[in-house]
């Protein structure tokens, strides 16, 4: 061999071996696998928390399944008044137990963890969620002609839909209530009442006025025991009157004053006979003054009764016949009312 063929030959052996060297040291590159349990955990199974995570979210939709369908009865008033309600804390006290978990098992963020915390926010957001109460009747309104059962000017304080409109869509005996307030040139006191004292039930303008019958029927319910007091703890309708005006179909009129309903269970009454005064027996949420609180609904049971449809046959607003239909009430944010003052037809 030439002495340059030798040259050649060297040469390469020594760029083979270079390469051969740097091919040694270099560090082999993590897999994708690899890479994925560095970061998140080589255990991809469900804790026990996340199992408990997908239950809870898997109730919620069952809920809200059940309430979409409108069944009417008494497991949709509970599911919907109190039964999503303790998903809420359950899975609160599932997210302190996934805290401390991953705390105590590193790493921290893993795979396995996402959907389970996911799925522990859709209950916390989706249980409580505040939609309408999905009254069976929501599209068959009751035919009733219902007259204003009122004299005198009165704010429209809630009515409509909406939570903004009316927080009575929350409940379902009254989801679709009216509730008046007594108002006379913006106020709703008496003239001469000490501003710097807390208002009594007596001191406001409607506390005692008499409610007629807006409706022909039998009375089938009433209660007018409970005091007209705003220190005690009240219960939501305060004394009320339910009269019978067809087959599933009863009107209510509630926030009654103590011992003043003058018909008797079983009479048979007219629109426009009289019927009770104005009251402070029911709670003062969603209103503080002595107010009137009306609704269609389809049981004298407070407990069984879901909201139906109905409409004003007639009211003044600001000089004008208004309806059939329904006003709109509501709150501004900075708490000036929404609603109209609206009075009878004369």
């Amino acid at each position: 061999m030439s002495s340059k063929a030798k040259a050649k030959a060297k040469a390469k052996a020594q760029r083979d071996r270079k390469k051969g060297r740097t091919k040694t040291s270099a560090s082999p590159k993590p897999s994708a696998p690899a890479l994925r349990s560095l970061l998140f955990g080589g255990d991809q199974s469900l804790e026990s928390w996340g199992l408990i995570s997908f239950v809870l979210l898997a109730l919620t939709l069952a809920v809200w399944g059940v309430l979409a369908f409108r069944p009417g009865g008494a497991l949709p008033i509970w599911l919907y008044s109190q039964g999503r309600f303790f998903l809420v804390p359950i899975a609160l006290g599932v997210a302190v137990w996934a805290l401390v978990t991953v705390l105590r098992r590193k790493p921290v963020i893993q795979h396995k963890r996402l959907w389970p915390l996911v799925a522990l926010a859709g209950t916390i957001g989706l249980a409580p969620f505040p939609v309408p109460y999905p009254a069976p009747r929501e599209r068959a309104p009751s035919h009733a002609s219902v007259r204003f059962p009122l004299q005198g000017s009165w704010r429209v304080r809630w009515a409509g839909e909406g939570v903004e409109n009316n927080p009575l869509v929350l409940e379902p005996a009254r989801r679709f209530g009216l509730v008046l307030v007594r108002e006379e040139a913006g106020s709703m006191l008496l003239p001469g009442t000490d501003p710097g004292r807390p208002a009594a039930p007596q001191d406001h303008l409607g506390f005692g006025l008499p409610v007629l019958s807006p409706v022909d029927g039998i009375i089938a319910g009433l209660l007018e025991s409970l005091p007209d007091d705003f220190e005690r703890r009240a219960p939501i309708l305060g004394n009320y009157v339910v009269i019978r005006v067809a087959a599933g179909e009863y009107f209510w009129l509630s926030g009654l004053k103590r011992d003043s309903v003058l018909p008797e269970m079983g009479d048979r009454i007219a629109a426009g006979d009289p019927l009770a005064s104005v009251g402070a027996s029911a709670a003062r949420r969603p209103t503080a003054e002595p107010h009137l609180a009306i609704f269609m609904a389809s049981s004298p049971d407070p407990d069984l009764a879901e909201g139906i449809p109905w409409q004003l046959e007639a009211w003044n607003q600001g000089g004008r016949r208004k309806g059939p239909g329904m006003p709109q009430g509501g709150v501004d944010w900075n708490g000036s009312p929404r609603g109209p003052v609206i009075r009878p037809v004369e």
